[in-house]
């Protein structure tokens, strides 16, 4: 039995293998990067005819880099095709390959499927079957790799390298997966599924009888969708020469293939799966099996042990101390067997043996192997006080959190373990460890250190391994692991749609570092407001912008009770105010997620002071000259119109701006409202009074209906009330309100005291000018053909 004292670290910081995360960590910054002196670092991956990633480019951070985007955008499909091409026993399915290619193959299907003679057994029509080949190729998937390498890299590279006066750069990896390797194995391919086919080809293809297809073949056969091989491929051609590039490069006719022994030399990648097992506690017979629990510590632990400890006493080239103790006890258990077994057998010697010439006695010898000391539920335990060594308890109680922290840093310690110490041959020159939401069960301030701290955990520690290079890739659903880190380590990943018949649903991945381009400045303001406000606009299907607490607390009611089909969708609300939401233009447009800002006219009179300078106080709108509007968004961004006037009556153009890209945004500010003699308000607040006056004059004879009695309202709403009372002129109304809400007036309160009676069902109406803005965006949120709902 082995026990742990629980401490604030996980358990792998305590071995010598490195440090684990810290709770109390602060959020790395985009400076704070760890020192390396490796020569080469994976830059870039192109993906292509992978489920949805139909052409899909992924840029690396040097040391780690962050998934994120909304759900079935397409991040665990990176992770899962890096894993296939890299890992030592690709997992290819069927329905792996792109759809957008699906019908190439079929149309293969039916020419095979009419053969009247096995084409393997003839030599004839070698150029129809190498244009068969040559077709089936270029349905399959493939991921090209592309390294950043100086000239100290040359050794890992060399195989891969396309010129003979290479002197550091690009070098690029194309791996595919093939079915078959010739077009001679293509004759076979095809006379195979001919034969699988013929009892059902004449059959309805609704009865689904197999195979209906080449696909559905695959499924029963997917040892065809096990075999890949890897290309060299020419740098002049590829993403690090021309970032601008996105047509994926031909292999020429006759690349032969680079033996993938040496691509092992070059990258290891492993992998933490999402869903790790923690939790219930196992039956003790259960858990004897290495393949139970796998994310439970003792299971790592385990794991570990059978890879790196598992010494009898012969050993050699493991630790003296543990070769020393392990033949120890095996001596002690070797005599005290065979003391507990004498008396059994000195009655079998009455039989007559052993004889003469026969083996004159029995012994015991135990065969003791570490791994088997720790293959039982209960070989971790938890120590809650050192002195009290009989108290002690098994992970199973200890919490989700814990369980999921120390298993994930003992599983990356050990992916270290492995990488430096190999088989056969040296260490791989690039590991790419790849996390998918490591966040389950995990706390903020966690999460929030994570990848900086899970980086540690990978990173050789001794100097005599400073030439290899570790990349993290994780892929999360939690704001507060993305804000974690740096914008320039994030990769949003974008769903995008269906342009028409034929184009499938894809994927493409923007990186958000260069999403500011040079403004350092603007970035560091997003990335602070992020990581205070938690947003979470990186994983949302759409976006609105508020002015202020008011909205933030009353949007969401009024999408739920009038907009029922928007409020199925996952949208996020950014508090940000008029003075900076253009600050974040930039990041919208990168996202290109369908976007409302809804902001507030400020209107400002110029005017001079004692001192004769100008100054802006704000004014509420009662048609005087020379207004003009203080709101930083609207006359920075959009639709930056010159005359006041023109915002009463705004056009469909000024009202929606479009990127360059294809980017569309909504813009809302206050208008005229009908109901209320055509007043202008200029806040949320006073629009949402004018908009509601009846309703404000409703509550002042509220009874209590325990009592009968009238109810006194009291505070921001009892202000109100008061106010719409006392000024039955809609103009002295407004001109109220303003210096109401510019004086000591709580607005939060007041947004609270709406917010209850809004939750409660009360009719309170949703101001024009913001519904109009909501029904837009739920139209730009209607699911199309070939959209996930």
């Amino acid at each position: 039995m082995i026990t742990h004292k629980i401490s604030a670290l996980p358990p792998a910081a305590h071995s010598t293998a490195g440090p684990a995360p810290s709770a109390s960590a602060a959020p790395p910054t985009a400076t704070a990067a760890p020192p390396c002196a490796s020569p080469i670092r994976l830059a870039c991956v192109e993906v292509s005819n992978f489920r949805r990633l139909g052409k899909t480019r992924l840029e690396f951070d040097e040391f780690t880099t962050i998934l994120v985007g909304a759900n079935n955008s397409g991040k665990t499909s990176l992770l899962t095709v890096l894993r296939n091409f890299l890992s030592e026993a690709p997992g290819f399915r069927a329905f792996d390959i792109s759809l957008s290619q699906w019908a190439k193959l079929r149309n293969l299907g039916e020419l095979w499927e009419v053969l009247d003679e096995d084409p393997s057994t003839e030599s004839k029509d070698a150029e129809k079957w190498e244009e068969q080949y040559l077709q089936l190729m270029a349905s399959m998937p493939f991921i090209d790799l592309w390294f950043d390498a100086k000239e100290g890299a040359y050794n890992h590279v060399a195989p891969f390298i396309t010129s003979l006066k290479w002197s550091g750069g690009a070098v690029g990896v194309r791996i595919r997966l093939e079915p078959v390797a010739t077009a001679d194995e293509l004759r076979k391919l095809a006379w195979r599924y001919r034969e699988a086919r013929a009892p059902v080809r004449k059959l309805a293809k609704d009865g689904h009888a197999w195979p209906m297809d080449l696909l559905d073949y695959w499924l029963r056969n997917p040892a065809d969708l096990r075999r890949i091989a890897a290309y060299r491929l020419d740098p002049a051609k590829g993403p690090l020469a021309d970032k601008k590039r996105r047509d994926l490069q031909d292999l020429p006719l006759g690349s032969q293939p680079v033996e993938l022994s040496l691509l092992r030399k070059l990258i290891r990648v492993d992998f933490v799966p999402a869903q790790r097992g923690l939790g219930a506690e196992e039956d003790e017979s259960r858990s004897e099996s290495a393949n139970t629990r796998p994310g439970m510590f003792s299971s790592q632990l385990l794991k570990f042990a059978r890879q790196h400890l598992n010494v009898a006493p012969s050993g050699h080239g493991h630790r003296e101390d543990l070769v020393e103790a392990i033949a120890k006890a095996q001596a002690e258990l070797d005599d005290s067997i065979y003391k507990a077994l004498q008396p059994a057998m000195e009655d079998v010697e009455v039989l007559g043996y052993p004889g003469m010439h026969d083996p004159q006695q029995i012994y015991f010898r135990t065969r003791i192997q570490t791994a088997d000391l720790l293959a039982h539920s209960t070989a971790v335990q938890y120590r809650l006080d050192k002195s009290e060594v009989d108290e002690s308890l098994p992970e199973h109680p200890i919490g989700l959190g814990y369980q999921n922290l120390q298993s994930l840093s003992f599983m990356l310690v050990s992916f270290r373990a492995a990488r430096l110490n190999p088989p056969q041959g040296t260490p791989a020159a690039v590991h790419l460890v790849m996390v998918e939401e490591p966040e389950a069960h995990l706390h903020v301030q966690v999460q929030r250190s994570f990848s900086a701290n899970a980086h540690g955990l990978i990173r050789p520690k001794e100097p005599v391994h400073s030439y290899l290079r570790s990349q993290l890739l994780i892929s999360t659903h939690s704001s507060h692991l993305a804000h974690g880190d740096s914008f320039t380590r994030l990769r949003y990943v974008k769903r995008v749609a269906s342009t028409g018949a034929g184009v499938k649903p894809s994927t493409e991945v923007i990186n958000l570092g260069d999403a500011f381009g040079d403004d350092i400045q603007t970035r560091t303001f997003a990335e602070r407001y992020f990581q205070v406000q938690h947003t979470d606009l990186l994983f949302a299907d759409a976006a609105v912008f508020v002015e202020g607490t008011a909205e933030r607390m009353l949007l969401p009611l009024f999408i739920e009770r009038d907009f029922p089909k928007l409020a199925k969708k996952y949208v996020s609300f950014l508090d940000i105010g008029g003075s900076h939401a253009h600050r974040l233009r930039p990041l919208v447009e990168r996202l290109g997620i369908p976007t409302a800002v809804i902001t507030d006219l400020d209107p400002v009179l110029p005017t001079k002071n004692a001192n004769g300078r100008i100054v802006r106080p704000a004014v509420h709108i009662a048609g005087q000259a020379g207004l003009e509007c203080g709101n930083d968004t609207l006359t920075a961004w959009h639709p930056k119109l010159p005359d006041f006037q023109a915002y009463a009556k705004p056009t469909s153009a000024q009202l929606e701006w479009t990127s360059d890209s294809g980017v569309k945004v909504r813009f809302a500010w206050q208008l005229p409202i009908a109901a209320a003699s055509d007043q202008w308000p200029s806040s949320f607040e006073d629009a949402l009074v004018l908009s509601n006056i009846d309703w404000f004059k409703a509550l002042d004879e509220e009874r209590d209906p325990a009592t009968g009695e009238k109810k006194v309202h009291r505070g921001t709403l009892g202000k109100v009330i008061g106010l719409v009372l006392n000024h039955p002129e809609h103009a002295d109304l407004l001109k109220g309100l303003h210096m109401m809400l510019h004086e000591k007036f709580r607005k939060g309160d007041f947004a609270a005291t709406l917010f209850e009676r809004l939750n409660n069902g009360q009719a309170l109406t949703c101001p024009a000018y913001i519904a109009d803005a909501l029904a837009w965006l739920g139209d730009q949120l209607n699911t199309t053909a070939g959209e996930t709902p």
